[in-house]
């Protein structure tokens, strides 16, 4: 019997076969075709549940995690699909609140298999794609698990994204931002028209957007398809007070929120997410789960404490808005410490706009790169150590081509007062989780559920 850590491998081997010589192009991987028919010959897995569909550019994560627990919480059996993964696919295939074990995966997608197959010699748009086989497995795992609602956060952009075959009763829009602009468009305005394509024929919609020229994109297209709008600031709203929120919904109002996730904007993916649960239909949403549920609900690598003397705090942020609200939280955390950032980004992002903020708020840089993960390749570190020198001359910086070797010489010279930050990719922080969570030990530990 394979160990889970080479049963994990096989199925990681299965899922990376699927990679074309072109990595990522918007022709080959944004087509619903190759999804909408390897679902049918599935059986159409996706309309067995109930489900909630999440987009947006920032916040997408956390509030899929809060609407989860929220339901969970309140009784529900509750399958949630965020991506990318931090460490290992499981995590993108959650069953009230832990990663399904790989031997369930491989189990469903040695049943999916022959389907893949027929799709690529059938298709004209060819095989289903690396993210689509991992979209569709999470599908049949949710029907076959039998769950009462699904949360589906997009993955990239929305319109074409393989996720938008979804009969979701709910359509969750986050607030945009300016994230893969390389494929989605160079404004927020241009973003948003393809974010918007997961609103449906007379849905439910949830909106936290509050760029007045983006929340006209939203209402139009609720218009268009006849769905009905919850508004941030119209609809609904959030006030803190200290450490608390209170979260007011049409007729109802919940007071003494407390908010696990850190980050003065969770209280609005707090708000996103109550919201959410409220609207479904016919489902009455106790007070203690709402209060409970975003209580415990978490996500790793996001400002995630893994150790303390020195401090070390892993945060994925990786677009410009991110990088903004981590600095604000980690600003928090210090006084006059020392902060050693190591920092690698995905090619493609906009490290002109996330740098300043970073330098700023650092004493120290130490440029890496993450092991190319599937689709996606890290940045030289050399060009990032390349610009920081046009930006701040002074700044100190390191460049370490191994991101685990960048890791262990800064936890060997660091003093304990220090805090390192590690940011940048979601690929970056995963790398560098092992050495605290090593892989292995999380496999074992999903097989001995």
């Amino acid at each position: 019997m394979m160990s889970p850590l080479k049963q994990y491998q096989a199925l990681e081997k299965e899922l990376l076969s699927l990679i074309g010589p072109v990595k990522f192009s918007s022709e080959i991987n944004l087509r619903l075709e190759r999804m909408s028919q390897l679902l049918g010959l599935l059986d159409n897995p996706h309309y067995k549940f109930r489900s909630i569909h999440v987009g947006g550019t920032s916040g997408k994560g956390s509030t899929s995690t809060m609407i989860a627990t929220i339901l969970q919480e309140a009784g529900f059996y509750v399958g949630l699909h965020t991506s990318p993964n931090l460490q290992i696919y499981n995590e993108r295939h959650m069953l009230n609140g832990r990663p399904a074990a790989t031997s369930k995966l491989a189990k469903i997608y040695a049943k999916m298999k022959p389907a893949i197959d027929e799709v690529r010699d059938t298709s004209p748009f060819g095989a289903p794609s690396y993210f689509e086989a991992q979209v569709a497995l999470t599908f049949m795992l949710f029907a076959e698990e039998q769950v009462d609602f699904a949360v589906i956060e997009v993955g990239l952009g929305g319109d074409r994204d393989a996720t938008n075959v979804l009969p979701a009763e709910v359509a969750v829009l986050n607030n945009v931002g300016l994230d893969h602009t390389e494929i989605l468009g160079d404004t927020v305005e241009e973003i948003v028209l393809d974010k918007r394509g997961i609103i449906k024929r007379r849905q439910q919609v949830v909106s936290g957007v509050t760029q007045p020229s983006v929340i006209k994109l939203v209402e139009e297209k609720c218009l268009e398809q006849d769905a009905r709008l919850w508004l941030l600031d119209r609809d609904f709203s959030v006030q803190s007070a200290g450490d608390e929120v209170s979260i007011s919904i049409p007729d109802v109002t919940y007071d003494g929120i407390t908010i696990k996730m850190e980050g003065e904007f969770q209280a609005t993916n707090a708000a996103v997410a109550v919201a959410a649960v409220s609207s479904l239909h016919e489902v009455t949403i106790p007070y203690s789960a709402i209060l409970q549920g975003l209580a415990k609900a978490s996500l790793p690598g996001r400002v995630e404490q893994v150790q303390a003397d020195p401090l070390v705090l892993l945060d994925g942020a990786h677009n410009p808005d991110k990088i903004q609200a981590a600095v604000s939280i980690i600003k928090k955390k210090t006084s006059d410490q020392k902060v050693i950032t190591i920092l690698g980004l995905k090619a493609g992002k906009a490290a002109t706009d996330i740098l300043p903020p970073v330098m700023e708020l650092s004493s120290e840089m130490v440029f890496t790169m993450f092991e190319p993960k599937g689709l996606w390749n890290g940045v030289d570190p050399n060009e990032l150590a390349a610009l920081a020198a046009e930006i701040d001359p002074d700044m100190p910086v390191t460049v370490d081509g191994s991101a685990m070797s960048a890791l262990t010489n800064v936890l060997e010279r660091a003093d304990k007062n220090d805090i390192i930050w590690i940011t940048g990719s979601l690929y970056l922080v995963g790398e560098l989780r092992d050495y605290w969570y090593p892989v292995e030990d999380l496999l074992a530990e999903l097989e001995s559920q």
